[in-house]
């Protein structure tokens, strides 16, 4: 039975894909999402967002309380683990590409970090990102063309900027296709 999809806002999002990879508390999570910090640094979550993420997550579900650690900064630090479901939903969820051109610079960039952190290659969500960026681009020149005034035109104009910016960052992004996989020689 397929579980249907989850309308989570981002920040709930990274928790569980921070519980996912391994049962953890909040404190450890808020370390990783805190300013200048691994995922932080790209899509800062507060420390008391990322409570407030693991209470909803767990009234809904998604992770479950499987024990306590001791803890010498304060009082016993409650450990949780994603369901597995939640589990499942979040691979799908770190498969899908943003489908508006806004979500790349946050949503995309926490994909491919959370994709990264699991060892897992992002040459799949890279490719149906850059279908999906081509629709949008597709969609933005025809409205373009068919602007009535110069102000629509310099907006479509911009939003094209924005696309190309899209593309050059999916370009950047270290995608080892095998025609470019070095070739060891004994």
């Amino acid at each position: 039975m397929k579980e249907p999809d989850l309308d989570l806002p981002l920040a709930e999002w990274i928790v569980l894909a921070i519980v996912a990879e391994r049962p953890s508390h909040g404190f450890a999570v808020a370390a990783l999402t805190a300013e200048g910090a691994e995922i932080g640094e790209f899509w800062y979550v507060s420390r008391p967002m990322v409570y407030r993420s693991i209470t909803r997550l767990a009234e809904r579900g998604l992770i479950t309380p499987v024990g306590a650690e001791e803890s010498d900064r304060g009082p016993q630090r409650m450990i949780y683990a994603a369901t597995r479901s939640a589990k499942t939903t979040v691979g799908r969820w770190l498969s899908e590409p943003v489908t508006e051109l806004f979500d790349v610079r946050a949503e995309l960039t926490c994909k491919l970090l959370l994709l990264q952190r699991r060892g897992s290659s992002p040459a799949r969500l890279v490719e149906r990102q850059r279908a999906v960026i081509d629709e949008i681009e597709e969609s933005l020149r025809a409205k373009e063309l068919a602007a009535g005034d110069h102000i629509a035109r310099a907006n479509y104009a911009l939003r094209l900027e924005h696309v190309r910016a899209a593309r050059r960052f999916l370009d950047a992004v270290d995608v080892e296709k095998p025609a470019q996989r070095a070739v060891k020689t004994g």
